[in-house]
């Protein structure tokens, strides 16, 4: 039995989540593994201040978000090797020297970068495992002393090129996501317990983790359509847009919601969604194969996951919200224009990559 570390980061919560779908399918395979939250372990107070600082700029500037990471993929605006020297890694290496785990997993580009400075400063030998959450490669993933990258896809390997890496290393087996998404469930019994109507359409607005975008014009604009729906609104950690999709009278029957933890069964008979794109909700989405209205993604990850479906016909992008009515309304009437989307997605997904990596990281730390 190994044991194995996983490192994650609370900015954003795919992150997480790949790192718990990866938990998972370790654990079933008789291996332990352990989940740090890398920033909350080494300095609660930092993480906070970084957490904070993040989710107001998303919410107040995204664009200027947009500009960093788009400068950042041509060049780092510092190093972030040093900068993870000067933060408080002794702490993270009394922790790794306490476990004396058998290999370490990163989920999210702090974690890997950690990591790789205290391997090399330390000479460890056991291996790291990064697991690139997009449908992209920024170059703040790549780091010294990885043995492996798990990508989302083999059409990224144009990446590997431009940055100039070892192909070897990158392995696109997709991105982890937890096991019952890959389950069959029974559509019927979940639309009863949905308490979907045989004549209402299932609509999903998903505004990730922290609930944003224009969700309210969206629900004015379903309150105008023909056919009959019943929309699962997904406000995440904004309370307000909860209470205020909560007190309002719609035409259309609305339902919001919190964080849940059955999101595979809304997507099982959901017809269709509008979403951030995010990387593991994207990735979950494809698993169901649900037709997808992409929905002023942030710029930056999102706006490249955006690309990758876009061009792989799993999704549209809507920049305005009378284009996206006109798109809601064509995928409920357009069965044909539906299953292309379904087939297509059906190619990209990979709804078993958690267990795929999960196998190849066991094989690997066995050689």
């Amino acid at each position: 039995m190994k044991k194995i570390l996983i490192f994650s980061a609370s900015i954003g919560n795919g992150h997480n989540q790949a790192a718990r779908a990866m938990q998972e399918h370790l654990a079933e395979k008789g291996h332990t593994s352990m989940i740090i939250d890398t920033l909350e372990y080494i300095s609660p107070t930092f993480h906070k201040i970084l957490l904070e600082g993040y989710t107001k700029l998303l919410k107040l500037s995204p664009k200027v978000w947009g500009r960093i990471y788009h400068n950042t993929e041509r060049t780092r605006f510092f190093d972030m090797n040093v900068l993870m020297n000067k933060l408080l890694a002794n702490q993270l290496k009394k922790l790794i020297e306490n476990v004396k785990p058998d290999a370490f997993i990163a989920t999210h580009p702090f974690a890997s970068c950690m990591l790789s400075v205290l391997k090399g400063r330390n000479e460890w030998q056991e291996p790291i495992y990064t697991i690139i959450t997009d449908y992209t490669i920024h170059p703040s993933w790549i780091n010294h002393h990885i043995n492996y990258y798990f990508i989302a896809h083999e059409q990224l390997y144009y990446l590997v090129d431009i940055y100039r890496q070892e192909y070897r290393k990158y392995k696109p087996m997709g991105i982890p996501i937890m096991k019952k998404y890959g389950m069959p469930v029974n559509a019927e019994e979940i639309r009863e317990k949905l308490n979907l109507r045989p004549d209402q359409k299932c609509v999903i607005l998903s505004g990730g983790g922290l609930g944003l975008g224009p969700m309210e014009q969206v629900l004015s604009g379903l309150d105008k359509i023909d056919t009959p729906c019943k929309t699962f609104v997904l406000t995440g950690q904004n309370d307000k847009l909860y209470r205020r999709v909560s007190n309002k009278t719609y035409t259309q029957e609305v339902v919001p919601l919190r964080f849940i933890d059955n999101f595979h069964e809304y997507l099982t008979v959901a017809d269709l969604i509008v979403t951030k794109s995010g990387g593991l909700t994207t990735a979950e989405v494809m698993s169901k194969q649900v037709p997808m209205i992409i929905y002023n993604p942030l710029p930056g990850q999102e706006e490249r996951n955006s690309h990758f479906l876009l061009n792989n016909g799993c999704a549209v992008h809507a920049t305005v919200t009378e284009q996206l009515m006109y798109f809601i309304e064509e995928l409920l009437q357009n069965p044909m224009k539906v299953e292309h989307m379904k087939e297509s997605a059906s190619r990209i997904a990979k709804p078993f990559a958690a267990d795929d990596i999960a196998t190849f990281i066991v094989h690997d730390m066995e050689k």
